[in-house]
């Protein structure tokens, strides 16, 4: 098997109706996250990066931050954090060695930020901060190389549990 590389989080479908939803929201300032990183309204009602282990996320964003100096002065698009869209991203723990394998379906993981690329995964170590549900395996071409169960680092169907998305909330 071979080792997948690196990818942003990013939506793949979704799994009621047409269309995946997405919203614009004004930045916090100085926010330089990337493409693919999980994204949260803060306290101050502007869209910054989440941190270790977020209690919620609003959805994954498909842009990069701004890196404005100004709150409020950018925006980016994200992908909403709605259990019912299907997101990809790599399995891992935090090594890249975790091999993707079948028994991964259906499981409950956390999630975490790649400190030299900037890119998030699902942690396959993490069964305590859950907050994402592994559906399923990409098997398809990406970046030249074809994924299969058993690639470590490989990618992943997944979608936020419905307790931490921040706009499908229960109270």
């Amino acid at each position: 098997m071979a080792t997948a590389p690196r990818v942003p989080f990013q939506a793949v479908k979704p799994l009621v109706g047409l269309s995946i939803a997405t919203e614009s929201f004004s930045e916090s300032l100085t926010q330089t996250f990337k493409a693919g990183a999980p994204v949260v309204i803060a306290a101050s009602g502007y869209l910054t990066e989440c941190g270790a282990d977020p209690v919620l996320v609003m959805g994954i964003a498909q842009g990069d931050g701004h890196n404005t100096a100004v709150v409020g002065q950018a925006a980016t698009m994200v992908a909403l954090a709605h259990p019912c869209t299907l997101f990809m991203g790599n399995l891992d723990n935090g090594s890249g060695t975790a091999i993707t394998a079948v028994t991964d379906r259906g499981k409950s993981y956390g999630i975490a930020k790649d400190a030299p690329t900037g890119k998030w995964y699902i942690d396959k170590l993490d069964t305590t901060a859950k907050r994402v549900i592994v559906w399923g395996f990409w098997d398809g071409v990406q970046d030249g190389v074809q994924a299969a169960v058993g690639d470590t680092i490989g990618w992943t169907y997944f979608t936020f549990g419905g307790a931490f998305s921040q706009g499908f909330l229960v109270v």
